[in-house]
């Protein structure tokens, strides 16, 4: 039975554009949609700028997986490298699984926009983390798991790796940019399939 969530078809939430449809019935879970805020917010105080960027984690066709424990240890993995390299890294993950497949899932990455600006890296550090994690044999170019979200659904080439400066004038509109493709971890459907006690949402923790 589908897990009862607080849904949003609206357009925009706090200002914000999101991916809704409501013609379609296409909605946002407003949890999910604060947690990628109070996300952003942290980043603007703990950071002068921010590199923001997506990534999606998939599992091999023919291998079963029915817990988040793989994934989990994976992601403080990737994390540990991350803020070795002192990125200052704040994440937002979602689970997501249809009825008829196995789960994957889509993170969005916050990292200190002064020591990195380009996604090639830490998609190669991923792409590695998690081959290992799923017990694969080392392979030059991986088994391509990791998703570098630099092509749309539809095929048509989209920028991945966006920098937030205070001092760019068009800072807003980049951020709201940034805000509606990171609402893609909140549309709702193919959310709710989990098997019971599986969390579907993973984030950084922010200081009080």
């Amino acid at each position: 039975m589908k897990r009862e969530k607080r849904e949003t078809t609206e357009s925009t939430y706090n200002n914000y554009s999101i991916m809704t449809d409501k013609e379609r019935g296409l909605s946002c879970n407003s949890e999910i949609l604060r947690e990628i805020e109070r996300q952003f917010d942290y980043a603007e105080e703990s950071k002068s700028k921010i590199f923001f960027m997506r990534l999606d984690v998939r599992i091999p066709d023919g291998m079963y997986i029915d817990n988040n424990k793989t994934f989990r240890d994976f992601q403080a993995n990737f994390i540990k490298n991350l803020s070795r390299q002192g990125l200052k890294p704040q994440y937002i993950a979602v689970r997501e699984q249809s009825k008829e497949k196995h789960q994957h899932y889509h993170v969005a990455l916050f990292l200190d926009g002064q020591k990195t600006q380009s996604i090639h890296n830490h998609i190669q550090t991923a792409e590695r983390l998690w081959d290992s994690a799923l017990g694969l044999e080392p392979r030059e170019n991986g088994y391509g798991l990791i998703d570098d979200c630099t092509t749309s659904r539809t095929g048509e080439k989209q920028i991945n790796g966006v920098m937030l400066r205070p001092d760019d004038p068009e800072m807003e509109k980049k951020k709201d940019d940034c805000f509606r493709r990171a609402s893609y971890l909140a549309k709702t459907t193919t959310k709710g399939n989990a098997p019971k006690y599986q969390r579907e949402v993973f984030a950084s923790r922010i200081p009080k």
